[in-house]
C-alpha cells in the first residue's frame, strides 16, 4: 500500500510528459504550416546541450530561412545555456530568438533599451567586443534622435550614413514595443558591414509570435 502514492505520482508525470510532447508537436506543426503559407523554409532542430555540436548550432528549437527582394535572411529560436554558480551550480536555459539578414551597412550601429541607465565603459567594451564593433563606437545624444527612440532606447552609431536606416526603422520598433511592452521582450538590433541582426530574449513558440518577429525584420530592411 505504501507504494500507491509513488505509483500515482509516476503515473501523473507520465501523463504530463505525454501531453507536453503532444503539445510541442502540435505547435511545431502550426509553425511549419504557417511558414509554408508564407513561402519560408522551416527547419525543426530540437538540439540539446551536446558539447560536440558547434556552439552556433546548439539548443535550437527551429530555424526559418527565406529571401526578400534578393536579400537572404534567417530566423533562429533557441534556448541558450547560462551556468549559475551560487550556493550550487545549476544550468539555466534562457530563451532567445535572432533574425539575421545579409544586408550590409556603411558602419556599425546598435539600438537597445536603456531604461534611463548609462552603461559603464567596461560593459560597453565587452558588448562591442562580442559584436565585433569598434570599442569607441559613440552613443548619439537624445537630441539627435526621434522622440520615440530617445525616450527608451540608446543608439550607438559610428557612421552618419546609417542614420537614415535607423530612423526609418523606428516605427517598426514601436510596433514591436506596443505588442510586447515588457522589458523582458525588448527588441535589440544591430547593423554592420556584415549584415543586420535583430534579437529578443524570449522564444517564438507560438506561430503568431514567430510571424510577427519575422515580419518586423522584413519591414525594417524593406
Amino acid at each position: 500500500m505504501e507504494y500507491i502514492p509513488l505509483i500515482v505520482i509516476l503515473g501523473a508525470l507520465g501523463v504530463m510528459a505525454f501531453f507536453l510532447t503532444k503539445s510541442g508537436k502540435d505547435t511545431d506543426k502550426k509553425r511549419a504550416e504557417l511558414a509554408a503559407e508564407k513561402g519560408w523554409n522551416y527547419i525543426p532542430f530540437n538540439t540539446t546541450l551536446v558539447l560536440t555540436i558547434p556552439e552556433s548550432e546548439r539548443n535550437i528549437s527551429y530555424r526559418i530561412e527565406g529571401t526578400a527582394d534578393g536579400t537572404p535572411w534567417q530566423m533562429t529560436s533557441r534556448y541558450q545555456k547560462n551556468i549559475e554558480t551560487s550556493a550550487r551550480t545549476r544550468l539555466i536555459l534562457n530563451p532567445s530568438a535572432e533574425w539575421l539578414a545579409e544586408k550590409p551597412f556603411n558602419g556599425h550601429f546598435l539600438v537597445m533599451l536603456h531604461q534611463g541607465i548609462t552603461l559603464p565603459e567596461f560593459i560597453l567594451a565587452e558588448i562591442f567586443k562580442k559584436l565585433d564593433f569598434p570599442v569607441d563606437t559613440p552613443r548619439l545624444d537624445d537630441n539627435q534622435l526621434p522622440a520615440e527612440l530617445s525616450t527608451r532606447y540608446a543608439v550607438y552609431c559610428d557612421n552618419p550614413d546609417d542614420l537614415d536606416f535607423i530612423f526609418a526603422a523606428t516605427p517598426h520598433l514601436e510596433n514591436w514595443t506596443r505588442k510586447y511592452p515588457g522589458n523582458e521582450r525588448a527588441l535589440i538590433y544591430t547593423g554592420s558591414p556584415t549584415g543586420f541582426k535583430m534579437r529578443t530574449e524570449f522564444d517564438m513558440e507560438k506561430e503568431t509570435d514567430m510571424e510577427f518577429f519575422v515580419n518586423t525584420g522584413l519591414s525594417m530592411i524593406g
